[in-house]
């Protein structure tokens, strides 16, 4: 046990005299399944640590509050009264047919680790590309229903229902993080983002697409790209 002690002060000491970076980064987009459902929208919120490995590639685990979901395609259901009698049209045989909308929420705590690329642009600016595997695991979410004729009493108009609690909901994913970004200077990025989930769930697989902003924070050692480096 004291030799793993040892081992893990010496790594984190070695750590501390290199570059090193922490990212604050917000972003907002799209999330759908893959197919045919609609896209609702999606954002992301948390924080990255990112460690220089030369002068172009670097590794960033990180940790986000991620929403994402999607809308099922509107379907044809049969109408109802109020005490459940099924509604006909004039000729008294065709049942009236109302649409439901189904929207489905679902938000995750996911871990991303993200291999970096850096391709100079000129000073303090750069082509940022990222790509890595990422895991995620479901805390909450809503499907909301508007317009089941179906149902009898006032379900019919709305109502309610966690999205984990449905039968086929899983909690995990796991997939596949890529996203291309321009350093504005040595502290702000703008980037694009696409997550691409690989674990079914409620019919699907998670889909997403986000515009980010990445405040960066450098500290430690001397930065290998120097343009970036900071007094300590």
């Amino acid at each position: 046990m004291k030799h793993c002690y040892l081992l893990l002060l010496s790594f984190l000491a070695v750590l501390g005299l290199q570059a090193q970076t922490v990212h604050f980064e917000v972003g907002g987009g799209f999330a759908k399944h893959y197919g045919s459902s609609k896209p609702i929208g999606s954002y992301k919120i948390g924080i990255a640590y990112e460690h220089e490995l030369d002068q172009h590639w670097t590794i960033a685990p990180a940790l986000y509050l991620y929403g994402k979901g999607w809308k099922e395609p509107n379907t044809l259901v049969p109408i109802v009264t109020l005490d459940g009698e099924p509604v006909y049209e004039a000729d008294g045989v065709t049942p009236r047919m109302g649409v439901k909308s189904v929207a489905n929420a679902a938000n995750y705590l996911t871990l991303p680790v993200t291999f970096n690329y850096y391709h100079r642009l000129g000073e303090s600016r750069y082509l940022v590309l990222g790509a890595g595997p990422y895991v995620a695991y479901g805390l909450f979410g809503d499907r909301k229903i508007k317009g089941d004729t179906s149902l009898p009493g006032t379900q019919k108009y709305f109502y309610a229902t966690r999205t984990f609690s449905l039968p086929d909901a899983k909690r995990f994913d796991a997939g596949l993080v890529v996203k291309c970004g321009y350093q504005l200077n040595s502290e702000f990025t703008i980037g694009l983002e696409s997550n691409f989930g690989l674990v079914k769930s409620l019919g699907g697989r998670n889909l997403s697409a986000l515009l980010t902003l990445t405040y960066c924070l450098h500290w430690g050692g001397t930065h290998v790209r120097g343009d970036i480096a900071r007094p300590h």
